[in-house]
């Protein structure tokens, strides 16, 4: 991350607590961490001091934490899917999604520097230029490097834009790589969290997968197949999880896994996915093997969808909640992709902790801001007693709490100094309404690692003295009064990498795709037309499972 500020910062203004109430506070932030925090508004003086008075109608949240995210996606178009899957393994062999997805993913990747080099040839000039060298093979490598960290930025400012300040480390989905992040915490830089740096956070897409000599069928045609009798391997990720916790985690401070992605059985009863199920099953006995079982309660194990566990059995439930094992619900992607989703107030009930996750652009929330305002809808349409303050919880606290109690997720001395600003319709307005009826044009700026880094143009030219970036205004109306302050070290010019990037999927639409109207996915939801035809599609498919 290249989010820091050598200024101290002082915020005066009403602080949200971890139930939604607010109190006037100043608070100081020094070296990215809380230093202080004083009730009422408290004059400071300090050497460079940053003075941010927030208006009667502002409300200061801590930055909210996503722990179900590819970030990579977050440029992609709206996926529509052509079928209602059994799980995941069946639309990843999908024709469509290999051509509209993964084959752009994969241009991105190897592809572009080739198909665009009139963007790398003058990144390759400037280097070659400094070192006096000719153009080479590590120079074409130091060019494509420059390459992914405009992608990164433009993906990670999606995520800055809805107040989310830490974020899963991003990973590719075909070989478990990382991508640095750039403007925000990750989960995959230790020190980010206030861990040692031998302390690694592992993330999983897949401990196990269909095989071996087995291919699942990406036709809608078979979408419905009964899929409990496919065989099923496992990734060599699963026996690194199991190795790290025979050795009492030696390897993996906390893990984030992918597991029993699929139909649950909840909103369609009695259908849950056959092979889904059995993922968790021999999930539990592989550890049930263990030496040393007892060590998994210290393991800090998340569970991303878990959609497949049978959490009609106690058992199962018991076994999430003695052994601290965390949960990230997904309702969009689970509505869009399998029409079900999980019992999510079954596991609050039984303890367990929870968080929200967005998962992707192609078919998952903007950020994880909008999953929080849809799970609020799954709530009220399902009848489910599960109050603000809680689903708050799910993107600030409860994640935290999943990453081995991070100094995260909290507005407390001693924590990180990750804010997001919410400008309220009212003084009067509720800070919990304001969060779940505002959307991201509302957001008056994100903090990170105590820097202000994005937000109202005016804030940065009233308030602070530091170099900007306009968000171009072919972005839409709100982003258009939006700016980002980028690290000048990544030396990045958010006009272009913009251009760069709609260039790039202008050409592989209308040559491969030959779907010349395909268009990036907008940075603000606010602005983004088509995503919110899909979230209000979403919440009809919602309405006919519950007819």
């Amino acid at each position: 991350m290249y989010s820091s500020s050598g200024r101290p910062l002082c915020i005066m203004g009403n602080v949200v607590d971890s139930q939604g109430r607010e109190s006037v506070k100043t608070i100081l932030v020094q070296n990215g961490q809380i230093k202080t925090i004083q009730h009422g508004k408290v004059p400071l003086s300090l050497p460079d001091l940053i003075l941010l008075e927030l208006a009667d109608d502002e409300v200061i949240f801590p930055g909210l934490i996503n722990l179900h995210v590819h970030s990579e996606y977050n440029i992609f178009p709206l996926w529509q899917s052509p079928a209602v899957w059994s799980n995941r393994y069946q639309w990843r062999n999908n024709e469509q999604y290999l051509r509209e997805i993964k084959s752009f993913k994969d241009y991105i990747e190897s592809r572009w520097v080739n198909d665009y080099l009139g963007f790398v040839q003058p990144i390759v000039q400037s280097l070659t230029k400094e070192k006096a060298e000719p153009a080479t093979a590590v120079s074409m490598a130091s060019a494509i490097s420059e390459i992914q960290k405009m992608y990164g930025v433009v993906t990670e400012l999606q995520a800055v834009a809805g107040g989310t300040t830490l974020l899963q480390q991003t990973i590719k989905l075909e070989n478990n790589g990382s991508l640095p992040s750039f403007i925000v915490r990750n989960t995959g830089a230790p020190q980010e969290l206030g861990l040692p740096v031998t302390k690694k956070v592992f993330s999983v897409v897949d401990f196990v997968r269909p095989g071996p000599n087995f291919d699942p069928s990406g036709s809608p045609l078979q979408a419905n197949d009964d899929t409990s009798g496919w065989p099923m391997m496992r990734h060599p990720s699963f026996d690194d999880f199991l190795q790290s916790v025979q050795n009492g985690n030696n390897r993996f401070y906390a893990s984030i896994a992918h597991i029993a992605e699929g139909r649950s059985g909840y909103l369609q009863r009695g259908k849950p996915d056959g092979f889904s199920r059995r993922e968790f099953t021999e999930f539990r006995k592989a550890l049930a093997q263990l030496h040393n079982p007892e060590f998994l309660k210290t393991a800090h194990l998340t569970l991303t969808h878990a959609c497949g566990l049978d959490y009609s059995d106690p058992t199962t439930l018991d076994f999430l909640r003695d052994n601290h094992i965390s949960i990230v619900w997904s309702p969009v992607s689970n509505l869009i992709l399998y029409r079900d989703t999980i019992p999510i107030k079954t596991l609050l009930d039984h303890g367990i902790n929870v968080c929200l996750g967005s998962d992707w652009a192609p078919s998952g929330s903007k950020h994880v801001w909008d999953e929080l305002k849809f799970a609020r809808h799954f709530c009220d349409a399902v009848s489910l007693d599960i109050s603000n303050a809680q689903l708050l919880a799910m993107v600030t606290r409860n994640p935290a709490e999943a990453l081995g109690q991070a100094k995260a997720g909290a507005i407390e001395t001693g924590y990180n100094a990750d804010f997001f600003i919410l400008r309220k319709q009212s003084a009067r307005q509720p800070a919990l309404d304001a969060l779940l009826t505002e959307d991201d044009h509302s957001v008056r700026s994100t903090i990170v690692n105590g820097r202000i880094i994005y937000g109202d143009e005016n804030l940065f030219v009233d308030t602070l003295a530091v170099d900007y970036q306009r968000i171009p205004a072919t972005e839409g109306t709100a982003a258009a009064q939006k700016v980002v302050s980028i690290n000048s070290a990544l030396n990045i010019d958010l006009m272009k990498s913009l251009t760069q990037v709609d260039s790039l999927m202008h050409r592989f639409a209308t040559e491969t795709l030959q779907l010349p109207q395909l268009r990036r996915t907008r940075l603000l939801s606010s602005d983004d037309h088509f995503y919110q035809v899909r979230i209000k599609l979403v919440k009809t498919y919602l309405a006919d499972l519950l007819k």
